[in-house]
């Protein structure tokens, strides 16, 4: 599959060689791109992400690109560049990358399709420049630290309702 103009512009504006992104997209495997001139990656917990995720699309948040890395039980959240690292609190199941290379499959390797890379990692929502970039790191950090209450509360529940005895 040749990959889109739009896509590999995404990757080549963050960085990434042209010829390297066509190259390894036509071959089904994810591409390297540069993290930290264009964007930062949060990275959360399966779960977290997940419910996060739900959440922001239930608030009609705009959302960049998310990747879901299966293999790590992760979802990665792409978020502008300085927006939250500094700010973002300390919360349980995060990780802040602000440098680095991050592999980013086609943007036709997505969950909704069934299809990943090479690497096992696919698209929860592709990157589609004319749409954003980003999103929203507040927006993100309220949407995570609900799922993570909502987690502990179930946790919660759970042990209340099974006392050791």
């Amino acid at each position: 599959m040749t990959p889109t103009s739009d896509a590999v512009s995404w990757a080549v504006a963050a960085g990434a060689s042209a010829q390297g992104v066509r190259t390894d997209w036509q071959a089904g495997r994810a591409t390297e791109v540069p993290i930290g001139s264009l964007w930062h990656v949060l990275r959360v917990t399966g779960t977290t992400g997940r419910d996060a995720l739900t959440r922001l699309q239930a608030r009609g948040e705009p959302l960049g690109p998310v990747l879901e890395v299966p293999m790590r039980f992760t979802i990665e959240f792409l978020v502008p560049r300085c927006a939250a690292a500094a700010t973002w609190p300390p919360l349980l199941g995060t990780r802040w990358i602000e440098h680095g290379i991050i592999r980013c499959p086609g943007p036709e390797r997505t969950r909704s399709a069934g299809r990943r890379s090479a690497c096992g990692r696919r698209w929860i929502v592709p990157p589609v420049p004319a749409v954003i970039p980003a999103t929203d790191a507040d927006a993100l950090c309220e949407a995570v630290t609900a799922a993570l209450v909502h987690q502990a509360e179930r946790w919660i529940s759970k042990v209340r309702s099974h006392p050791l005895v």
